[in-house]
């Protein structure tokens, strides 16, 4: 079978590997679409060292259940999945709570496991869920970037009235803001520094958007807020300034989630933490409930994440659509092995 297989940097060669062997409780996928995350473009652009080369890379992906092992009973050959790429083990503590996010002793498909940029990935079938009959595997595909934002909206604990913020409209930038609009909220402002991104933010439903090239992001919140900050603010670009940022334009006793770090470390005025009363809370994956959850919300239309596939490729083409995503012509990629 063909697989993607990234041999560090931009080292990304398109190359031949034997079909995965499943175990007892595996099932062999078809991969039908593959989505490129920007984690897996951080790899690419060598700013993460979260992955270890050489790695098939990929894990936001849709297909066929093409094989099944003897001990599964919950899947067909020919079911149509979408696949959960965090792997876990079912059993600790926070797996029984539900915190499957936080198990102790997960894995993950494209990270710590061969991943779906290539033909047939093998997964336990407790990691497939049907998808239903009414979605394309290309919005299969975007379930997992769906999950994060649903789960970062759930840790937010918003409530009906809320002024929100987003830092950062990129696709789980604007699959966040989706998912906050249907929290019932007051009002919603988005923040980037791409026009175009700033204009599927209007689409879906920002009341205002600020690009911090034209003007201050912070005193244009207060402005909007009447002196008073956002009542949550999600940020989701993971750097040092913009987290920075996300914490002058809170309100006192607010909340910034963040959803994404780029960097390992970082320097914050703590003080500001205390004397504000502020919540400063990460927000990583999503649980078993967050997944099943943005089946639905994709599926029944409430959420739209048909306007982010910007880009459909074939396999061969993956570094095109590594370069596309590094030059910003694309907000998402889709490789169809």
């Amino acid at each position: 079978m063909k697989v993607a297989v990234w041999h560090g940097g931009k080292n990304l060669r398109i190359e031949e590997a034997p079909t995965p062997s499943i175990e007892e409780n595996g099932v062999l996928v078809r991969v039908r679409a593959c989505g490129l995350c920007g984690s897996d473009l951080h790899a690419y652009q060598g700013l993460s060292d979260r992955r270890v080369p050489p790695l098939v890379l990929g894990h936001e992906f849709a297909g066929d259940v093409e094989e099944t092992g003897p001990g599964v009973k919950s899947l067909e050959i020919g079911d149509r999945v979408v696949v959960d790429p965090l792997v876990v083990c079912g059993e600790c503590d926070r797996c029984i709570r539900g915190s499957q996010n936080v198990c102790r002793d997960k894995k993950f498909i494209g990270l710590s496991m061969q991943g779906a940029l290539a033909e047939y990935v093998g997964v336990p079938a407790d990691r497939c869920f049907l998808l239903p009959d009414e979605m394309s595997y290309e919005e299969g595909a975007m379930v997992e970037p769906t999950a994060v934002a649903v789960h970062a909206t759930n840790r937010a604990a918003i409530s009906l009235g809320d002024t929100v913020a987003i830092v950062g409209t990129g696709v789980i930038g604007l699959l966040t803001l989706q998912t906050v609009r249907l929290r019932g909220i007051s009002r919603v402002l988005g923040i980037d520094l791409s026009n175009e991104r700033l204009g599927l933010a209007r689409r879906f439903g920002a009341d205002e958007v600020i690009n911090p090239v034209k003007v201050d992001a912070v005193e244009r919140v207060m402005e909007l807020t009447n002196r008073t900050g956002a009542d949550c603010v999600l940020e989701a670009v993971g750097i040092q300034q913009t987290v920075r940022q996300a914490m002058k334009m809170v309100s006192d006793q607010g909340r910034v989630i963040v959803i994404g770090l780029l960097q390992k470390s970082m320097e914050l005025e703590a003080l500001e933490i205390t004397v504000r009363e502020l919540s400063l809370m990460g927000t990583y994956g999503y649980t078993d409930r967050d997944f099943k959850t943005a089946i639905g919300l994709i599926s029944e239309g409430r959420i739209d994440v048909r306007p982010l596939i910007t880009t459909v490729l074939p396999l061969n083409s993956v570094k095109e659509g590594f370069e596309s995503l590094v030059k910003q012509q694309a907000v998402k990629v889709i490789l169809k092995p």
